[in-house]
């Protein structure tokens, strides 16, 4: 049986699990590039260099809005032609989503080391973090193409039913940039400079594991003269298909912005590496719950294309529960050892009381996002991205924003934390209509 009809006829639950366990360990596996940085800085550098780290955190969101933007979009009309059986297609989404990336990175990678000053005051750069911000800063965006083509592969790779190599795409990098961490920061002393080269040279390690894997025939991807043809309209689609990424992981680079500037001014240094760690945490929850996310991807994608309607519904609750009960044991953890999770990014004593209460009022209703993030995806992967777009804007700009700025006039510093779960809420309501709305259309 090939895999689109195990897509198609194959028990739900265990495929979900399938895809979404390496969707989800790929994931983290990303985000420990930054984490991994931010303990060794924390620990052998001190709070303002972990500021400096945390000043950073928009130069990351917005390397990953655009590559993250072409895998997305890509893989998710790879597996609607794939379910059509059009493998041409296919092919096209493939290198089509390779020369966006290109198209895209390169003039970020340029952009952000022209304007390095102008952009680091933007970010809320303080005067102790910035030698520490500079020189990280600079170093990091060297991977921008690195880190888009690491996705796109993986993806790639995932979506044609190879969850598990996809995993070892950015696995690979993680590893590499762990080790090379310990060497570089807590062996050599190189600082910020090193956990930031430790970053960029398992990004290169990713992009060239993915690589070898397309050409050499472990995916579904096909690669022919016409594969690398740039199709304008398919391009518009996949941007399209992708868009609701870029605007959450742009989003998060602004948020980080504000954050950053309302930490500043309410708790300085001090404040800004609460949130570091905040963020840092706030990813081993987002990440689990964007992995089972990916994973019902193709699932969802090919039963589309294959007009499958109710088993598309079947799929999204399945992995809803699975999405929300992974979420709670997490939030479980975080709401119970506050204290331990900061020892780890080498707190202070003071840095300790703020993130204490700051942890617990963040992560207050963090599993309703396991269901908010599949809604996201879920329309994303129908090719229906107005709704995932809509979501995203609220939940990240339009509730969020407002509400970092006012809460913290009514209760303090606290009022900033509080900020993103009242925002949480507000997107789990929008998402459970629409989702509802959805589901009567495709099931009448």
């Amino acid at each position: 049986m090939n895999e689109t009809n195990n897509f198609s006829t194959g028990k739900l639950f265990p495929m979900i699990l399938k895809y979404s366990i390496p969707a989800s360990i790929s994931l983290l596996i990303t985000a420990i590039y930054n984490i991994v940085d931010r303990i060794f800085v924390g620990n052998f550098n001190g709070t303002s260099a972990l500021a400096g780290l945390s000043i950073c955190f928009p130069l990351s969101f917005m390397m990953i809005a655009f590559g993250l933007t072409c895998s997305a979009g890509g893989s998710s009309l790879f597996s609607l032609f794939a379910g059509k059986g059009q493998q041409k297609n296919m092919n096209r989404s493939f290198g089509n989503a390779f020369l966006l990336v290109i198209i895209f990175e390169i003039p970020l990678s340029l952009l952000l080391l022209i304007f390095v000053d102008p952009i680091l005051t933007i970010f809320g750069v303080t005067e102790t973090a910035y030698s520490y911000a500079l020189p990280y800063y600079k170093i990091v965006t060297l991977g921008c193409l690195f880190q888009g083509l690491t996705m796109v592969f993986c993806d790639f790779v995932r979506v044609s039913g190879r969850p598990v190599l996809g995993m070892y795409v950015t696995g690979i990098g993680a590893v590499t940039n762990m080790i090379l961490d310990a060497v570089f920061v807590a062996v050599l002393g190189w600082g910020v400079e090193g956990a930031a080269w430790a970053t960029v040279i398992g990004q290169i390690l990713s992009t060239l594991l993915g690589a070898y894997l397309i050409l050499k025939g472990y995916t579904k991807v096909e690669i022919e003269r016409e594969t690398f043809s740039f199709d304008f309209e398919l391009a518009k689609k996949i941007v399209s298909c992708g868009f609701a990424f870029w605007i959450a992981q742009m989003a998060m680079g602004f948020i980080s912005l504000v954050y950053n500037s309302q930490l500043g001014r309410y708790g300085g240094d001090m404040a800004i590496s609460v949130y570091a760690v905040v963020a840092s945490i706030m990813t081993f929850v987002i990440m689990p719950a964007s992995g089972i996310s990916q994973g019902i991807q193709p699932i969802v994608g090919n039963n589309f294309g294959a007009k499958n309607y109710k088993r598309v519904m079947s799929a999204l609750y399945q992995a809803s529960a699975l999405s929300v009960g992974v979420t709670c044991i997490i939030w479980l953890i975080v709401m119970a050892f506050p204290e331990a999770i900061l020892s780890s990014f080498g707190a202070s004593e003071k840095m300790m009381e703020l993130g204490t209460v700051g942890l617990r009022i963040n992560f207050c209703i963090t599993p309703v996002l396991g269901f908010v993030m599949l809604a996201t995806t879920f329309f994303q992967s129908i090719a229906k991205p107005v709704p995932s777009i809509v979501i995203t804007f609220l939940r990240q700009i339009l509730f969020l924003i407002p509400f970092i700025y006012i809460f913290p006039v009514l209760w303090g510093i606290n009022g900033i934390f509080a900020a993103q779960p009242v925002s949480d809420a507000l997107a789990l309501i929008l998402s459970v209509i629409l989702v509802v709305r959805e589901q009567r259309q495709l099931c009448r």
